[in-house]
């Protein structure tokens, strides 16, 4: 059943749709890749399993103000645990006129969880198309993207509102990128975000990665380790109460932004060739987000308060 969102209710209504904390699924990963390598894993941040019967992944394609199309998830999904939907094309298909649509990747497939419905189905996203999480057909459980907007090829780098690019030359976001969800994010977006700030919630990756998938840290867990592909990255004391912190990892950072909680930049760092820490000091009481650039392109950020 197609579910309408009805965005100016959301947002009037605001105050009343924050959920707990670590209390339903969200999404964890997406993968917008080269041609049909399309994925959405999804995690579950409490301590049971939970039947995905009652869950949908819908797309709004190219700034629709409601569903194009949707799946319904199936199976259950583990404490803790991961589940993967993934373009389910298992073959080129002749569109006419020279066009082709590619077979997804049979390397990426073999994570799924779930194959996708054919064409027109969500995992045929490309960077413009938001998709939204829905439960039982009516509660928004989680939204990637703005619905209703149509932002052009994708969500994108916006410097005049202190957005930067994850230093891969390339000014799109949501497409040609996999993006996970930052560790300390725990649980899913219910309102339509005023703008789509990427870096917000989520850590960048090179187009066609996906060896991630089935796997996800969050802070839920309370046996989780924040690392990715082996590197750890801490900011710390956390909260602040002198207005100065130190920023580590164990590998090599080229660049550091504090952006405040609206977005706004507050101070960029050039690192040059990279170092493993940082000290930042001066920063004024109130709450921030912290984003590491590694010299291997990869984005990491933190919250942090200043008391």
């Amino acid at each position: 059943m197609r579910f309408t969102l009805p965005l100016l209710t959301l947002v009037m209504s605001f105050p009343l749709l924050i959920q707990a904390q670590c209390s339903d699924i969200f999404i964890s990963e997406y993968c917008e890749g080269t041609g049909n390598n399309k994925g959405v894993e999804f995690y579950n941040p409490t301590g049971e399993a939970i039947d995905l019967s009652s869950y949908q992944l819908q797309r709004w394609s190219n700034g629709e103000g409601t569903a194009t199309d949707w799946v319904d998830l199936i199976g259950t999904i583990e404490a803790y645990g991961t589940w993967v939907l993934v373009n389910g094309q298992t073959e080129d298909v002749d569109l006419g006129g020279g066009a082709t649509s590619p077979a997804c990747d049979p390397a990426m497939q073999a994570y799924a969880d779930q194959l996708d419905n054919p064409y027109p189905a969500p995992t045929y996203m490309n960077g413009d198309d938001a998709l939204v999480l829905v439960k039982n057909e009516t509660t928004v459980v989680d939204i990637f993207g703005k619905p209703g907007e149509d932002p052009g090829v994708a969500w994108t780098n916006d410097e005049a509102n202190g957005f930067i690019d994850i230093g891969d030359g390339a000014a799109w976001l949501t497409s040609n990128h996999t993006l996970r969800r930052k560790y300390d994010v725990m649980q899913g977006v219910t309102v339509p975000p005023v703008s789509f700030n990427t870096f917000l919630e989520w850590d960048t990756l090179s187009v066609n990665t996906w060896d991630g998938l089935g796997m996800h840290a969050c802070g839920c867990n309370p046996n989780s380790i924040e690392q990715f592909h082996g590197i750890e990255t801490s900011v710390f004391p956390n909260p602040s109460n002198t207005g100065s912190i130190t920023i580590q990892a164990n590998a090599a950072i080229q660049g550091i932004t504090v952006h405040s909680a609206d977005g706004k930049l507050i101070r960029e760092e050039n690192l040059g060739t990279g170092i493993r820490q940082f000290d930042l000091s001066g920063l004024l009481p109130g709450s921030y987000f912290v984003n590491l650039r590694m010299t291997a392109g990869q984005t990491f950020a933190h919250r942090i308060l200043v008391q």
